[in-house]
């Protein structure tokens, strides 16, 4: 039996959050004709993105389509554009999804992906013809695993990233920062601070322990 598709937005995120909002944030926004006179979603671009948002958990019911709990969470998160909302909001939706996991995990083994090359691999994944609205689908997920801190973007380059780095406040990344740098102490003999910052899992902490203590002889070594 051969694996079933999986059904991709058929919009770009920006849409999906006013479809989102529209269900979510008003009580009479109760199925896709309400919502196109609502929001500025239309009503072709609602019913193109109501499998996925079901597959998600967001919406439920058949005939009529309606916001669950999770879902008017992540809506009023987006409503409000509470950052740190919306992050953890869709990183609760998408743990349920092992499509959208699969999708990070294939950006953590390749160490990285261009967007328009994960932009395809998704859609083969979800054995989706690569037209316009699979495409912008495809770009939809990208941008929703970037929302939940899961995924970042540089220079069109997409990584995964570790425990949400990539949305972290402001002060907290400076932090981190300052404990990357070398710092070099002024006088006759000046010496040199390198102050390291490592992330990593508990389980990972005894294959690590080694390479530290190899790297610290290597840099005291007055002969490397």
């Amino acid at each position: 039996m051969a694996e079933e598709a999986f059904r991709l937005p058929g919009s770009p995120y920006e849409v999906l959050v006013n479809i989102i909002v529209a269900y979510g944030t008003r009580d009479e926004a109760a199925g896709p004709g309400d919502i196109s006179k609502l929001d500025a979603a239309h009503l072709s671009s609602a019913s193109r993105n109501n499998a996925f948002l079901a597959h998600l958990g967001i919406l439920q019911g058949e005939t009529k389509r309606v916001i669950t709990e999770q879902g008017r969470d992540l809506a009023l998160a987006l409503g409000r554009r509470d950052r740190e909302g919306i992050r953890q909001n869709w990183r609760k939706v998408v743990s349920s999804s092992e499509f959208m996991q699969n999708v990070v995990s294939a950006v953590k083994m390749r160490e990285g992906m261009m967007r328009t090359t994960l932009q395809s691999y998704i859609a083969q994944a979800a054995k989706q013809p690569k037209n316009k609205p699979v495409m912008n689908g495809a770009g939809a997920i990208i941008d929703i695993l970037r929302a939940a801190g899961l995924l970042k973007e540089e220079d069109g380059m997409v990584r995964a990233t570790f425990d949400g780095e990539a949305d972290l406040p402001e002060s907290t990344q400076q932090e981190v920062s300052e404990s990357a740098r070398v710092s070099v102490s002024a006088g006759e003999n000046p010496t040199v601070n390198i102050h390291l910052h490592v992330r990593c899992d508990a389980d990972e902490i005894e294959d690590l322990a080694p390479k530290l203590k190899a790297l610290l002889r290597e840099l005291s070594d007055p002969l490397a």
